[in-house]
């Protein structure tokens, strides 16, 4: 099966943010251009339609004076000829001079009389207009340029027929425009950069949690599964890091009741097993068959003793392992009649009288559990209560609770044993029975997973009662 490589979460957001900022940064240029175009247009339009009104006035006035218009071309002339010589001479047309910009020439007005061009500011320069009527602004090819015109009329002048026309290159606007776009693309793209190298600097600071968080779980082991801590938490971290906390408080505690349940099982199972090993070698040296016949019964009763501590050291470390039970509706009535039925065996061989007096009644809990809880309640009155003893298990539905009762006429409990006798290990008749002092604590451990409460009651005169109650909420 093909895996998949993993990649690289900061690289890609790095590339994906730095890709998004680079076209944001072009598509403003783009716009920035257009703008800047549009601008230029505007503002140079209106200059021609100005300096044309303006010239169109002065030529119409001194038009009727023939001397005064030849004075008029022959100063023109002069300040358009000497400003051709100073840019020649200087070979810098950027510069001003003291009879104009070398930047004029780029401009031409023409004057039309009659339907003639009377005079233009570029000699060479063909007519750019071929017709009165072409009145305001317009886009033409003359002389291998492209030229943006404005024409206007002098009004009530239809004797004379004068017009003026004023062009400029559009490559001059197209300068000015590309000019314009250039240094302002060329201060983005210097920004570009700084601005990458923040975005970069920053994601490295907002990433830092995460690396802080890989270096806490690379540190984490067998031996060490404490909780992890992040110097800057983030919300979107804290949830991940809740979640695996929670992951190495189970996978400690499964650890700890391994090592439980591995010093438990070794030191439990130590002192029958060397005491089946003793049993075993009296036999193979005795040769009188009654003391034989006594070492094999013991031989049996350890056997029998060691099997029970088995089963009760599976059954605890199978409680123990459980988190959260699986619960269902499980029929209490039911369920105890089946246990009795299944331990009655055990009670006429001591010739005990057992008895179930139980209400239709159920509750919400591991149905394997409870087996295993009022199994070890019962088997334990039957085991401690002695011969000819009465137990009587009882299932009642009380206002707040069910309550279940394993009572038994067995000698009455000690105070001393009632206080410590839900204690893993702790046997309290240890003369009496085989028990390994595990059967109570397992029950205590399986009430605490249902939510119910144990307790044992027992008084002089009266019988031994351990009774279990289930809150009404779980019903």
């Amino acid at each position: 099966m093909k895996s998949n490589k993993p990649y690289s979460i900061k690289r890609q957001l790095t590339l994906s943010v730095g890709l998004l900022v680079s076209a944001l940064m072009l598509l403003s240029l783009y716009f920035n251009f257009q703008s800047a175009k549009h601008e230029v247009e505007e503002v140079y339009d209106a200059r021609l339609g100005q300096s044309a009104k303006l010239l169109l006035l002065t030529l119409s006035i001194s038009s009727t004076d023939d001397a005064a218009l030849a004075n008029y071309k022959t100063h023109f002339d002069h300040w358009m000829n000497n400003i051709n010589q100073i840019s020649n001479a200087t070979a810098d047309d950027d510069q001003p001079t003291a009879f104009g910009h070398p930047y004029e020439q780029n401009l031409v007005f023409q004057f039309y009389q009659q339907g003639q061009l009377t005079w233009s500011s570029v000699s060479d320069l063909p007519p750019l207009s071929d017709a009165s009527s072409n009145i305001g602004y317009s886009d033409l090819l003359k002389a291998g340029e492209q030229w943006r015109t404005f024409q206007v009329s002098m009004p009530n002048s239809e004797s004379l027929n004068q017009y003026v026309v004023v062009a400029e290159k559009q490559k001059i606007r197209e300068e000015i425009i590309h000019e314009i776009a250039l240094s302002t693309a060329v201060e983005q793209l210097l920004l570009l950069p700084a601005l990458l190298l923040l975005l970069i600097w920053l994601i490295n600071q907002y990433f830092r949690p995460i690396s802080e968080m890989r270096s806490a779980i690379a540190q984490r082991n067998l031996h060490r599964l404490d909780r992890i801590y992040i110097s800057k938490n983030t919300t979107e971290l804290a949830p991940l890091v809740e979640a695996l906390n929670s992951l190495l408080a189970e996978l400690e505690q499964a650890w700890q009741r391994e090592k439980r349940f591995t010093r438990t099982a070794a030191h439990e199972l130590k002192t029958p097993l060397t005491i089946l090993r003793l049993n075993a070698e009296n036999a193979l040296k005795s040769n009188d068959p009654e003391q034989l016949r006594e070492d094999l019964a013991n031989i049996l009763q350890g056997i029998d003793r060691t099997d029970r501590l088995i089963h009760q050291l599976l059954t605890l470390a199978k409680v123990d392992s459980i988190g959260a039970p699986a619960f269902e509706r499980v029929e209490l009535s039911a369920m105890l009649k089946a246990v009795v039925s299944d331990l009655v065996p055990l009670a006429l061989k001591q010739d005990q009288d057992i008895s179930l007096n139980a209400e239709e009644v159920s509750c919400l809990g591991d149905k394997l559990l409870l087996e295993v809880l009022f199994r070890n309640l019962i088997d334990n009155a039957i085991r401690y209560s002695g011969k000819q003893s009465t137990i009587c298990v009882d299932v009642t539905q009380e206002h707040h609770s069910i309550r279940v009762s394993v009572s038994d006429s067995g000698p009455t409990i000690p105070e001393a044993i009632r206080a410590r006798i839900f204690e893993q290990f702790y046997r309290g008749a240890s003369q009496v029975g085989d028990g390994a002092g595990l059967g109570m604590s397992i029950c205590k451990d399986i009430t605490s997973l249902h939510g119910a409460s144990i307790e044992v009651t027992a008084k002089e005169g009266e019988m031994n009662c351990f009774i279990v109650r289930f809150p009404i909420t779980n019903r």
